[in-house]
């Protein structure tokens, strides 16, 4: 099901100071989002064709495709977090490039072969198992198409695991290995790039063709 924000002006602006409120806490610790979102559009670099971004949470990297000129689909079953995608999107101008839609990543509405492109940025690690949105991701993508993951590695999960702790919360962490991910993407016949930062792994797989 397609979501239609329905968004006020003051709700836009006090989101946004919200947003940027959450962004300086983290920065001050050492992770910086835009930094790191735009560290993974460089290495994902092309992106031709169409876009599916699973899991946008606050919409950092919904942000960051949107302001880099892509039009795009993006999903999430949480409509909170879509439409806090959706605050950060409107304050930018740029709500219009982006549809969303509610809808699980583990059963995808979407045909096979519908995306060039699937990109998936800090939601493995809320994932209890990843098998099954690995495999939709898979049915969605094309032959030679681009899949693009990303997700926070210990030093990341330590200073995230410090915020929420001093704000009397947990963070939700399943423990995803990286290396799982990139095995059973090769056991599907991906060809891999692997790239280690300081608190983030990415990895930019590409669909092969079997013969």
């Amino acid at each position: 099901m397609q979501y239609i924000p329905k968004l006020t002006k003051s709700e836009i602006e006090e989101n946004h100071k919200y947003f940027i409120e959450r962004v300086s806490i983290y920065k001050k610790r050492g992770i910086d989002f835009f930094a790191t979102r735009r560290s993974i559009l460089e290495k994902a670099y092309p992106l031709e064709g169409r876009i599916l971004e699973i899991g946008p949470g606050n919409g950092h990297t919904t942000l960051a495709l949107a302001k880099a000129g892509y039009k795009f689909i993006s999903i999430d079953k949480d409509k909170g977090s879509l439409k806090k995608t959706a605050l950060n999107l409107a304050y930018e101008n740029v709500l219009s490039m982006v549809k969303l839609f509610v809808m699980d990543g583990n059963v995808l509405s979407f045909a096979q072969d519908s995306f060039e492109n699937v990109v998936v940025v800090n939601l493995f690690h809320h994932l209890d198992k990843i098998n099954k949105m690995l495999l939709e991701i898979d049915r969605v993508l094309c032959a030679e198409g681009k899949v693009v993951l990303a997700d926070l590695n210990k030093q990341g999960k330590k200073i995230i695991n410090a915020v929420h702790k001093k704000e009397g919360r947990i963070h939700e962490d399943f423990n995803n290995s990286e290396n799982d991910i990139f095995l059973y993407l090769r056991s599907l016949g991906y060809e891999i790039r692997r790239y280690q930062e300081k608190y983030h792994w990415i990895l930019i797989a590409e669909k092969k063709i079997q013969q």
